[in-house]
């Protein structure tokens, strides 16, 4: 941050600027730079639809060449469901209402497979049947 970022005076409540404070403290940071923290975290830098997809596109082509790599796939997963989410929650401007409607629609279904798919695995992992016995096992 500089001297020419834009100022501004602030009223807080007391215990809300206690917190700030110890917050900083412990970050060895000012309370400025804890305030400034919080809020880019609050109103996040919109992103830019472009930039997202081709950088979704350039980790699809990095997993290709690691094939079997499940921290690659996990991080994969993660970054795609980011990005999808932050779609849904209007980080992408150039995306119309109804637009990101249709995105947090295809994500609330997702989310709901997903549950789903969770459900029936541990209820599958509950049978005593393995659902793959070994032939041996019968001799």
């Amino acid at each position: 941050m500089t001297r020419e970022d834009a100022q501004m005076k602030l009223r807080i409540p007391r215990d809300l600027r206690e917190r700030i404070k110890e917050s900083a403290r412990l970050r060895n940071r000012s309370m400025n730079a804890e305030i400034v923290r919080a809020l880019r975290k609050e109103f996040p830098e919109p992103w830019d639809l472009d930039v997202q997809i081709t950088y979704l596109l350039d980790l699809f082509g990095a997993l290709q060449k690691v094939r079997g790599d499940a921290g690659a796939i996990e991080g994969l997963f993660a970054t795609v469901l980011e990005t999808v989410q932050g779609i849904a929650d209007g980080r992408v401007p150039d995306l119309d209402a109804e637009s990101r409607r249709r995105v947090k629609e295809a994500l609330d279904e997702f989310n709901e497979r997903v549950t789903e798919d969770q459900h029936l695995r541990e209820t599958w992992y509950d049978h005593d049947d393995d659902p793959f016995p070994d032939p041996e096992d019968d001799k």
